[in-house]
């Protein structure tokens, strides 16, 4: 097994600051870190298609099949050299998912724009889809398998 320690630092000027204000009328400052136990790691630089396509089949990877005990830890990056986005969603187990830049589409998660990130945790009780505004967009991930 072994060991990664994510962190996760916000900071921001208080709102009435005349450079860079901040959201909030005080400065913030917010630091996480956690300590997490995996064993094994996937990356890829991922080109998603126009298309909702499965990025990870939850059904795919060696879990106990309860949420919360099993899973993994996934980092995602738009790292297109463009400004595109991309959408990610999640559908149950074995089905597909309708475009995922529909405006009320009910599978999608969020929204990865230029630059963007997301690390999160990821129970393998469904797919993770994912599609892009344009076949040129570039997503990376790391998929962190939880070691139980």
């Amino acid at each position: 097994m072994a060991v990664i320690k994510p962190t996760i630092t916000l900071t921001s000027n208080a709102s009435t600051a005349t450079t860079d204000a901040g959201p909030l009328s005080v400065a913030l400052s917010l630091s996480q870190t956690a300590t997490l136990t995996v064993d094994t790691v996937e990356s890829k630089i991922y080109k998603p298609t126009l298309t909702p396509s499965v990025l990870f089949d939850g059904s795919g990877y060696d879990d106990t099949g309860v949420a919360g005990t099993g899973g993994a830890f996934i980092y995602l990056k738009n790292a297109s050299a463009a400004d595109y986005d991309i959408y990610i969603g999640a559908v149950a187990d074995g089905t597909s998912a309708s475009t995922l830049d529909d405006g009320d589409d009910a599978v999608r998660l969020f929204t990865l724009k230029q630059n963007e990130f997301a690390f999160l945790p990821y129970d393998y009780t469904m797919d993770i889809v994912v599609d892009a505004e344009n076949a040129d967009a570039e997503l990376e991930y790391w998929l962190f398998n939880r070691a139980i």
